[in-house]
């Protein structure tokens, strides 16, 4: 499932809803975000209205 997030530098991101459990090596937490990342190089942001993980998708 595509979901749009929008953050604070109103900058649009296409992301991903993670569906099964994945296991993380890093996590970095600022004030307002939380992100982590997984074994094989994948982003993830937390929403916390979901309660959710989700994977951010890279794009350039």
């Amino acid at each position: 499932m595509n979901i749009s997030e929008y953050h604070a530098d109103d900058a649009q991101r296409l992301a991903t809803v993670s569906q099964a459990p994945v296991k993380f090596i890093q996590i970095c937490a600022s004030q307002d975000d939380l992100f982590a990342l997984d074994e094989g190089g994948k982003i993830y942001q937390y929403n916390f209205n979901e309660k959710t993980w989700v994977q951010l998708v890279a794009s350039r």
